[in-house]
């Protein structure tokens, strides 16, 4: 297969036969090598040269097509937060740090930090800032949510400015908040949020 990407190789017992990641797509199996040879999917091969996927880069791969999670394990639920207050900030992450399901958690202070970490983060939630430096939230979420691999995004809006409420949500967020925040609204709001995740 010329043009496929191969990584590393991990332990076999954490990867999956093409077959059997063909039949989790409903595919057939020449059309999931397809998928491969167009670098949509990494694969690795074992020392009898057989190709295999690693359970991450599948999870990653269902994530960004769309595509039910592989039951084999549950996919990781990865948010970030985009906000230029500090305080902010920490408060949300000792939150969701309380959480038991583990979230993994990052962070950026504007807005351009914000879609490089969308890129290399691949967050399943965001919970964007309206006003912040460089790229306000309202542009971060209309890339966002044009972009058809991070279309799938749920955003969640947080304002100290009420009135930018209706732009965040003509741009695409899925729901938003006024600040001052209050823990039990970003909970109701994150379980709708994850709900949807869950069944995109």
């Amino acid at each position: 297969m010329k043009n496929q990407k191969l990584s590393k190789q991990p332990p076999l017992s954490s990867s999956l036969t093409t077959g059997k990641a063909a039949r989790h797509c409903q595919v057939s199996t020449p059309g999931l090598r397809r998928w491969i040879r167009e670098g949509r999917l990494r694969v690795f091969r074992t020392p009898g040269g057989h190709c295999r996927i690693e359970l991450a880069e599948f999870q990653r791969f269902l994530r960004e097509y769309g595509l039910p999670p592989y039951p084999g394990e549950p996919p990781e639920t990865r948010i970030l937060i985009a906000d230029d207050e500090p305080r902010t900030v920490a408060h949300l992450v000792e939150f969701l740090a309380t959480d038991p399901r583990g979230f993994k958690v990052e962070t950026a202070t504007d807005g351009y930090e914000a879609l490089i970490k969308v890129g290399a983060f691949q967050p399943s939630i965001l919970i964007l800032d309206v006003v912040m430096p460089q790229l306000n939230g309202m542009e971060v979420c209309r890339r966002i949510k044009t972009d058809p691999q991070t279309r799938g995004i749920r955003i969640l809006g947080i304002t100290g400015y009420p009135e930018t409420i209706p732009g965040l949500l003509a741009a695409g967020a899925d729901a938003c908040l006024a600040k001052p925040i209050r823990l039990r609204q970003i909970q109701q709001e994150l379980e709708r949020l994850l709900a949807a995740v869950r069944t995109r």
